[in-house]
């Protein structure tokens, strides 16, 4: 399947499963209260119908034909439908912000307008082909800032928005939290322990690789430096330890499983596509990266660790 069918399958999926959702809504009114907060009336969510009807379902049908049609304003369709669903995605998180409810309907939200997001970023601009892996090579200040931007919205998203969400909807299930002594401050040194790491590894990645973690923008030179000295992709560690300390923090098993099975998800399917494109741009360089260094064990490092350039 190539970049523009991945697209395009995944718009029409967005588009049947926000049809389905208001499906249920409609046909099962005492739903409602799983997506609001309790204060409001029972109508009050209800009247996005014809915004998602349009936006949502019909937009996102539409923008999956003109990019499969190859059409010269796809790209600003694609994009246009992320800014479209990323409105009622921020109205979401302000409204659980403001009241700490409906984490379920802001998590699902903002799951929609990232993924939106990833397809609008696969297609590019009008000046590029649909790629899910593309080299960009940019200056060092540049790479930091949009690693800065990157990384805010994913730690936003997958170790706030959506365990937050998870949470909720073990409470709304009457599945009780876990609890022990010193839950709270272990967990929070183990994030911040994994943060660091994360954080080190985005840095590393935009100053020594002229480029940013995402595969859309990934960098133009085989970082070996830093933390990818110690293991081959040190973010994916790091982001995992962070989702089982949030797991940690609120008590909730559900959220260390669902860090763990991101995990799987990674290892099964992101990882052999990442070294593929890694080995075909760094050939010997990377085999052998390969083998001086283990994926998730951590090696100790050699005294050649160096940054090797495509």
């Amino acid at each position: 399947m190539n970049a523009r069918h991945i697209i395009a399958v995944y718009l029409v999926v967005q588009a049947v499963g926000t049809a389905a959702w208001w499906g249920l809504l409609l046909s099962m009114p005492a739903s409602v209260k799983w997506f609001q907060p309790e204060a409001w009336p029972n109508n009050a969510l209800l009247g996005f119908w014809l915004g998602d009807s349009l936006l949502l379902v019909g937009g996102s049908i539409a923008t999956a034909i003109v990019v499969v049609k190859r059409t010269s304003w796809a790209a600003v369709a694609v994009w246009s439908l992320a800014a479209a669903v990323w409105y009622p995605a921020l109205y979401c998180i302000g409204v659980s912000l403001l009241t700490d409810e409906a984490w379920i309907a802001a998590a699902m939200m903002v799951s929609m307008a990232g993924l939106t997001l990833a397809m609008a970023t696969i297609h590019g601009n009008a000046a590029q082909s649909p790629a899910t892996i593309r080299v960009t090579t940019m200056s060092k200040t540049t790479a930091l800032c949009w690693t800065f931007a990157q990384t805010l919205l994913f730690w936003s998203l997958f170790l706030w928005i959506l365990p937050k969400g998870i949470v909720e909807l073990e409470d709304r299930m009457g599945l009780p939290a876990f609890t022990h002594s010193g839950q709270s401050a272990f967990s929070l040194v183990l994030f911040a322990f994994a943060s660091a790491i994360g954080a080190w590894s985005g840095i590393a990645m935009a100053i020594h690789g002229d480029g940013t973690p995402l595969p859309t923008a990934t960098a133009s030179k085989l970082v070996v430096v830093g933390p990818y000295r110690f293991v081959r992709n040190p973010m994916a560690l790091a982001g995992i330890m962070q989702g089982v300390a949030a797991g940690w923090y609120f008590g909730s098993y559900t959220v260390i499983g669902y860090a763990l099975a991101g995990a799987c998800v990674w290892h099964w399917f992101v990882r052999p596509v990442e070294e593929s494109d890694l080995r075909a741009r760094f050939g010997d360089n990377y085999g052998q990266y390969k083998l001086d260094v283990r994926l998730w064990v951590p090696t100790i490092p050699s005294p050649r660790g160096s940054e090797v350039n495509a």
